[in-house]
């Protein structure tokens, strides 16, 4: 299959997980792959994966936290394969902690990962896509944006590229460069949070799953938004979760939106006739009717 005939694609964080799937699954239709990891012998064995299925991809290990490191990462796919036509923001660190435990030390590691990573890494390929006349930026958020027990400096990294990916691609309209996120669900080693947090998540999340799907399971989202069909997504956080294909909602203003001259005794007045009634489920939720 060759869907990706003539694409060249950087992949951050693919020594492993979803990042090892998106990258394989990519080659395997035809893109050329510049394989990103922190650890430089798990992203060469993916490259080794990909070579031995007769696809093509090189390693260019290093720290996405690094701001200068992106222009690396566009640099050496455009030197190698003489193009780029997308950049997938994959690479993410998680540290699990509820609010009394959390640590400055993790927070602010998972800032520079997740989310300056993010940008820095988005940054660069949008020039460089432009420059080369368009393509496809996707960035990769998570269904704890909607708010998950242990993983609020998580939920808020993610929650943040959402955001951007929002105002990055109406910054883009026009000039061939599409930005959009995925929303994926798989078992993997960020995953592994440990046993008393989940059965806590299990108590309090709104969504339940009976088992996470593997890794391998997301990556056609990914493929998709890479090609040319996807010319007319943008803006979009994509969520795949197993057999569960979906749009996330925007951020939106909700019904009913109540109009007076409000006073303290007006607020009061709205909420406990109203408003209270209207509040909604915390944390990721499916539509009312399933649908």
């Amino acid at each position: 299959m060759s869907f990706l005939e003539g694409k060249a694609v950087v992949i951050t964080g693919a020594g492993g997980g979803l990042g090892a799937a998106y990258a394989k699954l990519a080659a395997s239709f035809g893109a050329a792959i510049v394989v990103n990891d922190v650890d430089p012998d798990a992203a060469q064995a993916v490259v080794g994966a990909i070579e031995a299925d007769g696809g093509r991809a090189i390693a260019q290990p290093g720290d996405i936290s690094q701001w200068d490191f992106a222009e690396t990462l566009v640099d050496a796919c455009v030197d190698t394969f003489g193009t780029m036509t997308g950049f997938v923001n994959n690479a993410g660190i998680l540290r699990p902690a509820l609010i009394e435990d959390v640590t400055e030390r993790d927070l602010r590691r998972m800032i520079e990962v997740n989310l300056i990573g993010t940008v820095a890494c988005a940054q660069a390929a949008a020039r460089r896509l432009k420059a080369l006349g368009g393509g496809s930026v996707v960035n990769v958020a998570s269904g704890s944006q909607a708010g998950d027990i242990a993983l609020g400096g998580y939920a808020a990294t993610k929650g943040a590229i959402a955001s951007l990916t929002y105002s990055w691609a109406m910054e883009l309209r026009g000039t061939g460069v599409r930005m959009n996120a995925l929303s994926p669900l798989a078992e993997t080693a960020m995953a592994g949070v440990n046993a008393h947090l989940m059965a806590i998540q299990s108590q309090n999340r709104e969504v339940h799953y009976a088992a996470l799907p593997p890794a391998e399971a997301n990556a056609p989202v990914v493929a998709y938004l890479l090609c040319d069909d996807a010319a007319g997504i943008n803006g979009q956080v994509i969520r795949i979760a197993g057999r569960q294909l979906s749009l996330v909602t925007h951020p939106t203003i909700a019904s009913p939106v109540l109009e007076d001259d409000w006073t303290f005794e007006k607020v009061a007045d709205a909420f406990a006739t109203t408003l209270s009634a209207k509040q909604h489920k915390l944390g990721l939720a499916m539509p009312e009717d399933g649908k």
